[in-house]
């Protein structure tokens, strides 16, 4: 099977495999260097990256409340769990849409096999 012939910043060979026509994999691939670059500005405009920073700065805002006598210790324990409740549910978000990724790129892995395999002469 082809491989990248990209070199690792470590200096190793890259060790992706790659269709017959291509050279490259996808993060070595000089072509698509502006698409990874727009997908990894997407990702770092994420809503769990806004949500997580939020969840934080509230979280500094209840302690420092709370010690400044500005906020009962009871309320702030139960504000303290809502934020704690929101944030599982932020990293279960994180799973599903994770999970859904890998499913995707599965099925697509499932159909270029189905595509090949009758050149191949198998399944």
């Amino acid at each position: 099977m082809p491989r990248c012939t990209a070199t690792k910043p470590d200096g190793e060979r890259c060790e992706r495999i790659v269709g017959s026509s291509q050279s490259y994999c996808y993060a070595h691939d000089p072509q698509r260097r502006e698409q990874r670059r727009r997908a990894a500005s997407k990702a770092g405009r994420s809503k769990p990256s806004r949500e997580l920073s939020d969840l934080k700065q509230q979280l500094e805002d209840l302690a420092a409340d709370v010690l400044a006598g500005q906020i009962d210790r009871g309320d702030a324990t139960v504000v303290n769990q809502i934020l704690n409740t929101r944030l599982r549910l932020t990293e279960v978000e994180r799973k599903v849409q994770e999970t859904q990724e890998l499913s995707d790129q599965v099925e697509k892995l499932e159909a270029e096999i189905r595509r090949r395999a009758p050149l191949r002469g198998t399944l």
